[in-house]
């Protein structure tokens, strides 16, 4: 009885030095922030609209689904949709192109919230936008 009674401890204490391995495990894992994207004053994940141009809300991306998001970098495909301004922005067109983007490179803002730094787009239909659409951007904290 007295071999018996020293298998269960064993197994016992076994089994909690698990318990606590995998929930210590677990405690840094959702201590650990994941990354967002900058939405003009607001960080989002997987955001399906990304508002580019915040002051005059001209330039976006729409529908997007990301393949990946959270890690290193940031994979999704949507729509880059912004208003022509000719011959002002009042009077001026929505014109729209197939995209994929890429977010990488991070930064810490307040509260501990990491974001990602810039946004690459590669447009991907035939009809392309001209040299002066950017194509890089860069993110600021949100506010």
């Amino acid at each position: 009885m007295d071999n018996t009674f020293r298998k269960v401890s064993l197994v016992a204490s076994l089994a909690l030095a698990a318990a606590l391995v995998i929930t210590a495990f677990a405690l840094s894992a959702s201590a650990a922030s994941p990354m967002k994207i900058v939405n003009c004053n607001k960080s989002a994940s997987r955001p399906k609209l990304l508002t580019l141009t915040c002051g005059d809300g001209n330039t976006a991306l729409k529908g997007m689904s990301w393949s990946s998001f959270g890690g290193a970098t940031a994979k999704g495909k949507g729509t880059f949709v912004t208003n022509t301004c000719e011959p002002n922005c009042a009077e001026g067109k929505n014109v729209s192109y197939p995209i994929t983007a890429t977010a990488a490179g991070s930064k810490k803002c307040k509260g501990g919230v990491k974001v990602y730094a810039k946004l690459s787009l590669t447009f991907t239909g035939a009809k392309k936008p001209g040299k002066s659409v950017p194509r890089s951007w860069t993110f600021a904290c949100p506010a």
